[in-house]
């Protein structure tokens, strides 16, 4: 039967080794080539769909794309094979005794392509290009694992010993001899000696399997240094490089040249094998990250919508468990969950794995639909094991893109995360709706600053728009000398109410500029709440720095998981027998220090909630100041950095006269302004913003998404905090927690973070620990020792 006229007509993209290629997971659901009728990648852009109900994903994208012709894959698991299986692994792997684990030693790919115009119809025979591109597909490597390969790997560089390389092939050199080890039958893992073209095996590996150490065996024998691996090299002249004086992957920035004199253009070649890299991030996985403690194994396992687990992708903890929390909420459950359906069919993205919004509500949906909620068998007992869970890996691919800390495999903190992940989802929201669906509104609240000189008793207040709330954590040793353990420093608990009272208690400001008494006086300064979030974010600041260097503090805060008040916690506003300062002090700096002469009034205040936050990290109140002045009011992170940065500057400790401010332009760049616009945010803000940020868009973002740049009159704000702030200051103060997030480990460098989210109301109510892919019910939750919580109001 002939094929189909789509076929006929059919434009096939060319497929090279950046393209990204979607192969093992619907891109807008969590179906996969495991599962069903597998998953269908397009012959065009290489998107992955589902072809099947709930979604037909794959149908979608053709209908909508023009797009008819896709690839199907299937895998089905082979019988098991037991060999090797006591084999013990490796004490330390180096990088060229990575063994490669073929997914073709376990399973089998089906594959047949279709065509979504004739209803999703097999095709049979077809010209040679289909067959050609049905190939290429299949050995592309899979997008998500190119993103996960750059996020593990260094940057590579060249060495002196691919320069100036003398080459001169072997006598009786044959092209066709590559195919195979020159010393044994392996046609694997070869390396090309780039000096005589000698093709050897990897090593050998430790249960006897892999290479044969030919290659190794060859530099040994002759001193050759550089080699290249074969099956790695791409069209655009790329390939894995090893130098064994350097004993190191390196680059080879030659590479074509190098391989022209064996007779190979780099034009032709097709990747065949994986690379060291992706090697390396297979074995990080499977050794790594499969021995972490099994917080809750010995827990009921339980799978149900909202209680699906995330799969650690390498370090992404972190990840996962601000997730679990973030969804449990039901703001964002119903925005992302019930409504996926008509996002995507809406979506105009080209790539929906890049879709920041398309990817919250696939997650969304993978998380509360409850069909990916299933507990595995033991095979041996037929026990119900854990979930094997979801990937988030598009998630974090589109969360995550371009940003030099999330987009990498590291481990990261969770707080800043959190962070980030609400910014990204503002400004995607910005984008389609004005931001007025965002679910991030949900930590939306706003504090009272109240600063009362203690001269003329006048008082300043002061409204600022937050979205979280960092508590400071008291630090004491127990009572008891005995309690601490020999070697181990403990402390002694404290209560949640304690530390509240910490962060909203009254503060001396020595050296403030009173404008009415025209000289340097004290003042009291305390930041309240002058609204209340519907869910409060709680970021528990137990840690110090030692040397420069921040340490954890273990201290136990009491949590209760009942009702909190913060009530005695909410600012009152202007009293009747109070005061006001008058509005002329732009010298007045609310952290303390004396602003004098003339040029005052320019000074650049700072934020006196960054300065504390700073300041309870063990940085200089002078350094703090600076950090933040320097920084332009950009937040505690950049401050950090900065002062991390700045630590040897022979100045550091030099208080500034004139705090640098950042020239506004004289008009806003177009440019910048264009991009602010097409965010959803008003011409006149964006210009606003920038200007007031020195031109820097990044920062013109930071200040639109905090209400910096509203429109709102600085003089009207503080008005309103005066008077006792805005209508939400008369809603509840009763709070209960319903999620936290806890670090495991005695760093803040490494660890593992895990969740516990609560579900249910009264006596419905029950906890869930996730840690990771793994969901079991938690009858006594723990959150003395959390890092981040999630309370909610109680209306």
């Amino acid at each position: 039967m002939p094929p189909c006229e789509h076929v006929r007509g059919a434009v096939l993209a060319s497929l090279a080794s950046t393209t990204p290629v979607y192969k093992k997971e619907c891109t807008q659901c969590f179906d996969d080539q495991d599962m069903g009728e597998g998953v269908d990648v397009c012959l065009t852009c290489f998107n992955g769909g589902c072809p099947v109900t709930p979604g037909r994903h794959a149908q979608q994208h053709a209908l909508k794309s023009g797009h008819l012709l896709a690839l199907n894959i299937r895998r089905v698991r082979k019988a098991a094979d037991t060999a090797g299986a006591d084999a013990e692994p490796p004490a330390k792997l180096t990088k060229l005794e990575i063994k490669e684990e073929s997914d073709r030693d376990k399973y089998e790919l089906k594959t047949f392509v279709r065509c979504w115009g004739c209803s999703g119809a097999r095709v049979d025979g077809g010209p040679a290009e289909l067959d050609a591109a049905a190939r290429a597909v299949l050995h592309a490597v899979e997008a998500t694992k190119s993103q996960e390969v750059k996020g593990w790997s260094v940057e590579l560089t060249a060495c002196a010993h691919f320069e100036g390389l003398a080459q001169q092939p072997a006598e009786g050199f044959e092209l066709a001899a590559l195919r195979q080890c020159s010393a044994c039958d392996k046609r694997d893992n070869l390396w090309l000696c780039l000096t005589c073209g000698h093709a050897g095996c990897g090593r050998r590996q430790y249960d006897g399997s892999g290479g044969n150490n030919h290659g190794v065996e060859h530099f040994q024998q002759t001193g050759h240094l550089v080699s290249v691996k074969l099956g790695t090299i791409t069209p655009e002249g790329t390939a894995d490089a090893y130098c064994y004086s350097c004993d190191d992957n390196r680059e080879d920035p030659h590479l074509a040249a190098h391989l022209h004199t064996f007779g190979i253009g780099v034009e032709t070649q097709q990747k065949t094998e994986k690379s060291i890299a992706e090697l390396e991030l297979e074995q990080n996985l499977r050794f790594d990250f499969s021995m972490t403690t099994a917080d809750g194994a010995q827990l009921a396992p339980v799978a149900a919508p909202g209680l699906t687990g995330l799969r650690n992708l390498g370090n992404s903890c972190y990840l996962a468990s601000v997730a679990q929390c973030v969804f449990a909420i039901d703001r964002f459950r119903d925005r992302y969950f019930a409504s996926a359906g008509d996002h995507f069919a809406a979506c105009t993205h080209a790539r929906p794995a890049q879709c920041v919004l398309c990817q919250l509500h696939k997650l969304a949906g993978g998380l509360w639909s409850g069909r990916y909620a299933a507990l595995e068998r033991d095979p041996d007992t037929g026990a119900a094991a854990h979930q094997r869970g979801i990937s988030p890996v598009h998630f974090k691919a589109a969360i995550a893109a371009d940003h030099p800390e999330f987009a990498t495999m590291r481990q990261q903190d969770a707080f800043e995360f959190l962070q980030h992940l609400t910014k990204q989802v503002d400004v995607a929201e910005r984008a389609v709706a004005g931001g007025t669906q965002s679910p991030t509104s949900v930590f939306d609240f706003t504090t009272e600053e109240r600063l009362q000189c203690q001269c003329c008793k006048r008082v300043r207040y002061k409204q600022q728009r937050a979205t979280s709330v960092s508590l400071p954590v008291i630090k004491r040793l127990p009572a008891d000398p005995t309690a601490a353990a020999e070697g181990v420093v403990q402390f002694a608990p404290v209560s949640f109410a304690e530390c509240l009272e910490l962060m909203t208690a009254d503060e001396t400001v020595d050296g403030y500029q009173c404008p009415t008494c025209e000289r340097p006086t004290q003042a009291v300064k305390s930041t309240r709440f002058a609204t209340f979030p519907k869910v409060l974010a709680v970021q528990a600041r137990r840690f110090e720095l030692v040397d420069c260097v921040p340490r954890k503090l273990d201290i136990p805060i009491q949590i209760p998981l009942g009702p909190i008040d913060l009530a005695p916690h909410r600012g009152a506003g202007i009293q009747p027998d109070e005061e006001l300062l008058p509005e002329d002090d732009g010298a007045a700096d609310p952290a303390g220090g004396a602003a004098a002469g003339p040029d005052a009034a320019t000074e650049q205040p700072v934020d006196a909630g960054v300065v504390a936050q700073l300041e309870s990290m063990g940085f200089p109140h002078e350094r703090c100041v600076k950090a933040v002045r320097r920084t332009g009011n950009s937040g505690a992170e950049a401050a950090t950095n900065w002062l991390f940065e700045h630590m040897d500057d022979p100045d550091i400790d030099v208080p500034d006269e004139q705090p640098p401010r950042a020239a506004a332009p004289s008009a806003a760049d177009p440019a910048a302004v264009e991009q602010l616009v097409a965010m959803g945010f008003p011409q006149a803000a964006a210009e606003r913003a920038l200007a007031k940020a020195g031109g820097d868009t990044a920062r013109a973002l930071d200040r639109l998404l905090s209400g910096a740049d509203d429109g709102a009159d600085d003089a009207e704000a503080d008005a309103a905090a005066a008077a006792g702030g805005g209508d939400e200051s008369a809603e509840s103060a009763q709070f209960e927690l319903t999620g936290f997030v806890s670090h495991k480990g005695s760093s803040v460098h490494c660890g593992h973070y895990v969740a516990s989210v609560r579900h249910g109301l009264g006596s419905e109510t029950q906890w869930f620990l996730i840690n990771d892919a793994r969901v079991a019910v938690q009858p006594e939750p723990e959150p003395e020792r959390a890092y981040l919580f999630f309370f909610t109001r109680a209306d």
